[in-house]
């Protein structure tokens, strides 16, 4: 059985003749499914957007590596997300966006968009229709519509740039240690970009990096390590209720 991706449960095609009926309502808790998730996936277009609230690393995937936001320094605890399931930065990953569609691959014929129909938000008798009453799409169903096509795009250039920094083996392992009440927690496993070996890269390759257009998001990826020290603070309010220095740090390892 294919693992499904993270929070979907239930990927059903999109139909207009099954789903006539179907409304989607995001009011109540409209991020809390996202609670439990320390990481979540990060796209190559997003690495700027983000990079001054959310820390960018990239955790491993087979043979390559695959970008993420940090949003918690614990498994299991989302610190973007507050009590009332609300997102509690001004940018909200796509990956939350685009939830609960995804595009639906079917080998040679044209993808398709799918629904996790487990998302509580569905029903029949309150939220935004997302087909019209003739079975066309709705507003809403089409701006969906785009932005699960713009999210696989952009995932295929996010693939990419990961090859790509693999091949030059640019990426090390480091540990990010935090302090919480009296003890220190580690989270191991994660990458980030070694400057130093980026400094040494050949000028061919320097030059492929740019030419591909993934010098601005490695750049992003190196600022936004800084959000680091925010998120260390962040977490230290949230369990105390009063502000605090932070004191996140990581340590460079070697790269895998």
């Amino acid at each position: 059985m294919t693992e499904l991706p993270l929070f979907y449960r239930s990927i059903t095609p999109l139909d207009s003749a099954a789903h006539r009926r179907l409304r989607i309502c995001l009011a109540a808790r409209p991020f809390g499914f996202a609670a439990g998730a320390h990481l979540l996936p990060a796209l190559i277009e997003e690495f700027a957007a983000a990079a001054r609230h959310i820390p960018v690393v990239f955790a491993p995937a087979g043979k390559t590596c695959t970008p993420v936001f940090l949003c918690g320094l614990e498994p299991g605890r989302n610190l973007f997300v507050d009590a009332d399931g609300r997102w509690d930065a001004p940018y909200v990953p796509a990956y939350l966006r685009r939830y609960p569609f995804i595009l639906g691959e079917r080998g040679e014929a044209d993808p398709l968009v799918c629904i996790d129909t487990a998302f509580e938000g569905l029903g029949e008798t309150t939220g935004t229709a997302l087909f019209e009453e003739d079975g066309s799409q709705s507003r809403a169903l089409a701006g969906i519509v785009r932005l699960v096509a713009d999210f696989a795009a952009s995932a295929r250039r996010t693939e990419a740039l990961c090859e790509r920094l693999t091949a030059l083996d640019l990426l090390k392992t480091v540990t990010i240690d935090v302090q919480k009440a009296g003890a220190t927690a580690s989270i191991h496993g994660l990458s980030i970009v070694d400057e130093e070996k980026l400094g040494a890269l050949s000028d061919e390759d320097f030059l492929a990096l740019r030419r591909g257009g993934f010098l601005p998001a490695v750049f992003a990826h190196l600022f936004s390590i800084g959000a680091t020290n925010e998120l260390a603070a962040k977490l230290r309010r949230d369990d105390t209720g009063t502000a605090s220095k932070p004191d996140a740090t990581e340590k460079g390892g070697a790269a895998s």
